[in-house]
């Protein structure tokens, strides 16, 4: 039955690699991002009352700079994801029918396309800046210093972690995406997905900068294992077994999101009106 899926998978991995030119374009974005926002918390820590050895809400500036740069890495690395924009497309163009007629799962295209770019992503990017980027920081004292087990262990948690990550993000797209099918308005529900993954994942701010009430409600929400716990898993923040409790979090949670997003769609389905074909 996977059979059926690795076409997808391949294209995933190919439509990454066609544009090549644009990823190093936004890998260039990226680096500068990282540059500005280092440069944000060395002026907010500087102008505090304890200065560089301030503590905001739990982390300091050393902390603070291993988390924004490392955020920045996951986000580009992990969230290449079309699957909104190519559902959106396809009610638009009429192509919904052709799939829905087929003997494979819709969904099961897109979590097989989205796996395709993630390995893609992770071989030409992640690699080199996740190895730049911890090198970088150990040698400077940003990172706690671990044994090699522990250290390995952490970064095994942490992949598996990104990898809930990138279901998660995928799962939520899709959700968005069958969101088309009532309205024709993709590109408002992907700045509403963009904003409500960057504001409650900790992309923007960690969340322990919430107010206590909400950051408990967050804490157990999808959004935390899209960015902000994969990556206080690998800069030991948490210990392994915090680091299990929320890789299984973010499993359950594809689980519920998944089945979720399959009543969705076949309540969808039955009201589809396509702009085309």
């Amino acid at each position: 039955m996977l059979k059926k899926y690795k076409p997808f998978l391949r294209a995933g991995a190919i439509d990454t690699m066609a544009y090549r030119f644009n990823i190093l374009i936004w890998a260039g974005i990226t680096v500068c991002e990282v540059a500005c926002l280092v440069f944000l918390w060395l002026a907010v820590y500087r102008s505090g009352a304890g200065g560089m050895d301030a503590q905001i809400h739990g982390f300091s500036y050393r902390e603070m700079i291993s988390y924004v740069v490392l955020t920045t890495i996951f986000n580009f690395v992990t969230f290449n994801n079309d699957t909104l924009w190519n559902i959106n497309t396809d009610i638009k163009k009429g192509t919904i029918g052709n799939y829905l007629i087929k003997p494979i799962s819709y969904r099961g295209k897109f979590s097989a396309t989205c796996l395709g770019s993630l390995l893609t992503m992770t071989v030409m990017f992640g690699l080199p800046f996740y190895t730049a980027a911890l090198v970088t920081l150990g040698s400077l004292g940003f990172l706690p210093e671990l044994s090699f087990p522990a250290f390995f262990a952490h970064l095994g948690l942490f992949l598996l972690a990104g990898l809930c990550a990138a279901l998660l993000n995928d799962a939520i797209s899709y959700i968005f995406g069958v969101l088309c099918f009532y309205t024709s308005s993709g590109w408002g529900l992907n700045s509403l997905k963009v904003t409500l993954i960057s504001f409650l994942s900790g992309t923007l701010l960690p969340l322990a900068f919430f107010p206590a009430g909400l950051r408990e409600l967050v804490s157990w929400m999808p959004f935390a294992g899209m960015s902000q716990n994969p990556i206080l898993i690998l800069m030991m923040k948490y210990d392994l077994a915090a680091s299990l409790r929320c890789v299984a979090l973010s499993a359950v949670w594809i689980v519920v999101l998944e089945l979720l997003a399959k009543l969705l769609f076949s309540h969808a389905v039955r009201k589809v009106t396509v702009q085309g074909g």
